[in-house]
């Protein structure tokens, strides 16, 4: 069991997402994280998760996607958490529109750790269970709560 605690606060969950598209919903979670002073360029966070979605979707299916960057400007490990009930078209593996959004910023310096939390990350949010609990979820510290707990 991670201990999401450690690298997500309520202040990086979103529990009503805007965005209808991958792009915007990147930007829009994004923002969230460019104001921890764990984001030490901005506009480079920004540029490295788009080029690393413009790769290949990092919607996983499921209604998940996990966009992450791993980089030097990043001083720590952080995550945020979007949530959307609309859904989001992302160009996920299996077409369905995206959900869940969890975004990770790792240092360059923590590959090992970014892998695992990538793992589990992936793991958690294969749970039918733990997605429809976060999609159900009224704020974000139900969301925390959940994250917490799984």
């Amino acid at each position: 069991m991670e201990k999401w605690d450690r690298i997500l606060s309520e202040s990086h969950i979103l529990t009503d997402m805007q965005s209808r598209r991958k792009f915007d919903a990147i930007r829009e979670l994004a923002g969230i994280l460019g104001k921890d002073d764990a984001i030490g360029d901005f506009k480079r966070f920004l540029a490295n998760l788009i080029r690393r979605e413009k790769q290949g979707s990092t919607g996983i299916g499921k209604g998940v996607a996990v966009p992450h960057v791993h980089e030097d400007s990043i001083s720590r490990q952080v995550l945020a958490v979007g949530i959307s009930r609309q859904g989001i078209e992302f160009n996920a593996i299996d077409g369905e529109p995206v959900h869940i959004i969890a975004l990770l910023a790792t240092p360059k310096r923590h590959h090992k750790q970014h892998m695992g939390l990538l793992a589990a990350l992936s793991r958690m949010l294969q749970q039918g269970e733990v997605r429809s609990s976060l999609i159900e979820a009224p704020d974000a510290e139900k969301v925390l709560k959940i994250f917490k707990e799984s």
